[in-house]
């Protein structure tokens, strides 16, 4: 086990990979940031799509031929911030309530001849094996769009279940 592995928190884990969370988005339409569903001794929660932003601003970029995968998985790791962020606020404001992250959705702006959308959207996952080491992976999507709001680089939506409050 690594040292941020085994901080006791999610934020700390995120904190000390060098991630912080951004202010709990704004809904930019007509939808919430988060729904809330509860299940027996649970909540299922599912996260509004977040695009990728940076203090408000759109990490703008395509993916396409030449593209910067590096900076291409950091707009999506900012984008998964971002959805961590609004699962903090469904949270209370506690993120080890999240007992399993059932799903990541990842939208990437892409070229019509991008293949590699798995390997951009590894950027998302590795937040949220950071923030939760010890869960199994979400079932993923990565799935290719022609454009995303702002210009956007890459949107992502999550689905977790949380520990109901103690």
């Amino acid at each position: 086990m690594d040292a941020v592995s085994s901080l006791c928190t999610a934020e700390s884990r995120l904190i000390a990979a060098g991630w912080r969370l951004p202010a709990a988005p704004v809904p930019r339409g007509a939808y919430a940031p988060y729904h809330l569903a509860v299940v027996t001794g649970a909540t299922l929660v599912c996260v509004s799509g977040q695009a990728s932003r940076r203090d408000g601003t759109p990490i703008v970029g395509i993916c396409g031929h030449g593209a910067d995968m590096d900076a291409a998985r950091a707009a999506c790791a900012q984008a998964a911030l971002s959805a961590l962020s609004a699962l903090r606020q469904a949270c209370g404001g506690n993120l080890d309530r999240v007992r399993a992250v059932l799903q990541l959705r990842g939208y990437l702006r892409s070229e019509a001849e991008f293949e590699d959308h798995s390997a951009v959207l590894d950027g998302a996952s590795q937040v949220l094996e950071t923030a939760f080491p010890h869960m199994p992976r979400p079932a993923r999507s990565a799935v290719g769009v022609t454009s995303l709001p702002g210009r956007s680089w890459a949107e992502i939506e999550i689905s977790a279940l949380l520990d109901d409050p103690g």
